[in-house]
């Protein structure tokens, strides 16, 4: 990166992940580079870096160099209160929610609904700690009228594939793998439902909705809280935490044209697109420049 940043004469930099930001942060600091560094934090820092100790360390690193960044985007307003936390300069936080393409994303779907004639909750996300799927495998077992849909690969997959097994619900449990585009089987579904421990702003959450696909989710999921309109209409429903939900469960029903599905109206109210996106992010850099 250095040697690019070196003889392609980088002017500036727009950074992702916590980890390469701190790094470039940390060089400019000791004056090793000379660029503008625009850093989009992807993530709640003090929950998503925790843990290892090289979490922690990196997360110490990336809390003190953040506040010499030319600016900083982020994905909700939580997050902006977080930064804010890191003695980062207000006029440098911007916040730039996750672009999405509805048109693109409805564009020839055709919803279906495989298996069985259940409730049909899907989850799409990577198998890992963070997206929180062991936390809701027990509530299918005394509702074996719901089946959730698993997309996604992960290392945690062999040991859900374990808890299944041993809390007997296969029946109403499918692990479906990787898929690139799942827009069919969301689009089929009775609920997305997203039970992570923590998110920035899932664009699963976005493709769902534009999709007409109603989310369940926790208030743990802060980036969630700015929907006030999904929230309202209640095609956004967050629980207060896990148990909450698990009490509610039993309450879903499937949606009326269960036996021969067709695609619903985009749900999502609170968007930007491509273009929209483009724009501000372009505004942004010309205010380092």
């Amino acid at each position: 990166m250095l040697n690019i940043i070196k003889n392609d004469n980088i002017e500036i930099l727009i950074s992702t992940f916590p980890n390469i930001s701190a790094i470039l942060l940390m060089l400019r600091y000791f004056k090793i580079i000379d660029i503008k560094i625009i850093v989009r934090q992807p993530n709640i820092i003090e929950k998503s870096l925790r843990g290892s100790l090289k979490l922690q360390l990196l997360r110490n690193t990336y809390k003190f160099f953040i506040k010499f960044t030319d600016a900083v985007i982020v994905t909700s307003e939580f997050m902006k209160e977080e930064i804010l936390k890191y003695k980062v300069n207000k006029e440098k936080i911007f916040l730039l929610r996750n672009p999405i393409n509805i048109e693109q994303t409805r564009k020839g779907i055709k919803p279906i609904r495989p298996g069985k004639n259940k409730v049909k909750l899907i989850f799409v996300g990577r198998l890992v700690y963070q997206k929180g799927i062991d936390r809701i495998l027990h509530l299918f077992i005394n509702n074996k009228n719901i089946e959730l849909n698993i997309v996604g690969e992960g290392i945690l997959k062999n040991k859900l594939f374990k808890m299944v097994k041993n809390l007997d619900i296969e029946d109403n449990i499918k692990f479906f793998g990787e898929i690139s585009k799942p827009y069919r089987l969301i689009a089929g579904s009775d609920y997305f439902i997203l039970p992570s421990r923590w998110e920035g702003l899932p664009n699963s959450v976005l493709e769902s909705l534009a999709l007409g696909t109603p989310v369940l989710s926790t208030k743990q999921i802060y980036s969630l809280n700015d929907f006030k309109q999904n929230i309202s209409n209640k095609s956004i429903r967050l629980f207060n935490n896990i148990k909450d939900l698990s009490n509610k469960i039993s309450t879903l029903r499937k949606r009326k044209d269960y036996k021969n599905p067709k695609l619903r109206k985009s749900l999502l109210t609170e968007y930007i697109s491509p273009t929209t996106f483009n724009e501000k992010l372009n505004h942004i850099i010309f205010k380092v420049t």
